[in-house]
């Protein structure tokens, strides 16, 4: 019986060995399944957002929607101190954070094709996007003092909410006619925004980029609930007249 002992001991030691490496293969399989699906849903977020802003920009060419350009001059200022905020965080992912990105270049893209558009004109804010502005100035002016990541990123979450405003006020006072606002490109943005928030929900939990596209989720689909009212406001109206 002694000298079964090492034996047995030998064979424990083995089996041991057998079931550390199967499981190590296993955890690096499923950390491989999360790490390539956060790479495609992100991939996914980013040729949604794009898409929606080339689309958006056509539409605006065309004549097809009239944006309000203080809405869109709020989410340049803060997209980009939104990004700067975040990656100044010690804890950051480029892969986390593609809405915030993809929406870096989009902004920018379709406030550049606003101001173009606009070329000669006098650009008039009404007071409530007036005040809209001096919040975000408030906000960048708070956050460069700081330079605190934390007071960053929730500051300019505030500055991105704000920027909705002047687009919610604009469809939220009907007239008769074509929606100021698409609603197709809207939902787009509402979809890109709720992929972006399981993604950042799966894998390392990055409840900190999260922020960014729950909180566009939820603004975008305020717009599209307003945008779908206008619509049926406008078939009511015509279908009165006839």
């Amino acid at each position: 019986m002694p000298a079964l002992r090492p034996a047995l001991w030998r064979g424990a030691k083995f089996r041991a060995v057998i079931t550390l490496e199967r499981f190590v293969k296993r955890y690096r399989k499923d950390a491989l399944i999360q790490v390539t699906a956060s790479i495609l849903g992100a991939s996914v977020v980013a040729i949604l957002d794009v898409c929606v802003g080339a689309r958006y920009c056509a539409k605006l060419i065309r004549k097809q929607a009239c944006p309000r350009i203080a809405t869109w001059l709020i989410f340049e200022i803060g997209v980009v101190m939104s990004l700067a905020a975040y990656f100044a965080s010690q804890d950051h992912s480029i892969v986390k954070a593609a809405l915030n990105v993809t929406d870096g270049i989009v902004v920018t893209v379709i406030l550049g094709s606003l101001v173009v558009e606009r070329r000669g004109r006098k650009i008039h804010f009404t007071r409530n996007e007036q005040l809209c502005l001096v919040i975000s100035s408030i906000t960048m002016a708070a956050w460069t003092i700081s330079r605190t990541a934390w007071v960053g990123f929730l500051g300019f979450q505030v500055v991105m909410s704000v920027a909705y405003f002047p687009t919610i006020e604009s469809v939220w006072h009907w007239k008769p006619g074509r929606s100021p606002e698409p609603l197709e490109t809207w939902s787009v943005n509402a979809i890109a925004a709720l992929i972006g928030v399981v993604v950042d929900i799966t894998g390392s939990h990055d409840y900190v980029a999260m922020l960014y596209p729950l909180r566009a989720f939820i603004l975008c689909m305020i717009i599209v609930a307003l945008v779908g009212r206008w619509e049926q406001k406008t078939q009511t109206n015509r279908i009165l007249i006839l």
